[in-house]
């Protein structure tokens, strides 16, 4: 899973199923690898933790990720039915949960002109006094989560941001 435009992070529906003739509970949970590295995070979540299916019914669970950094994160997902046999795939569920998290990314387009260092520049052309020339700045967000532009303009009677 890859963190989305969703402030709430990516939200994934597992179905579970029941194909049982007696209705069964089941107990989910999100939780670290045993062997999990130090540079991974946590940042998972299961909604709801416990479920009742009925015989030859299915319910649906949501396994959040919420990543809180840009690096890769591991979890366990478990789906465990309630006194039911633990040694067979019918009493449990386990499999791996991973997830990288991103960082919002933006980019200036349409500026032909640029500084040594890459700055952007806008040429103004020569103005008449008392006469208004405007130029236009185009961002685009070329990444995968929302982004927040923040302009620090030095002040200038000659110059409206």
């Amino acid at each position: 899973m890859i963190a989305s435009k969703n402030p709430e992070g990516a939200k994934e529906r597992f179905k579970i199923m029941n194909p049982n003739k007696i209705p069964c509970t089941v107990n989910f949970q999100v939780k670290p690898k045993a062997n999990q590295s130090k540079s991974e995070g946590f940042a998972f979540e299961v909604k709801p933790d416990q479920l009742t299916i009925e015989p030859h019914k299915h319910k649906y669970v949501t396994v959040s990720f919420n990543p809180t950094a840009m690096q890769t994160y591991g979890g366990m997902f478990e789906a465990i039915v309630e006194n039911g046999d633990q040694d067979t795939k019918n009493g449990k569920l386990i499999f791996e949960l991973r997830g990288e998290g991103t960082l919002p990314s933006l980019q200036i387009d349409k500026i032909e002109e640029h500084d040594n260092d890459g700055t952007p520049i806008l040429r103004f052309k020569k103005t008449r006094i008392g006469k208004d020339c405007t130029q236009e700045i185009v961002l685009k967000n070329d990444g995968q989560v929302p982004a927040t532009a923040r302009f620090d303009a030095i002040p200038n009677d000659a110059f409206q941001f």
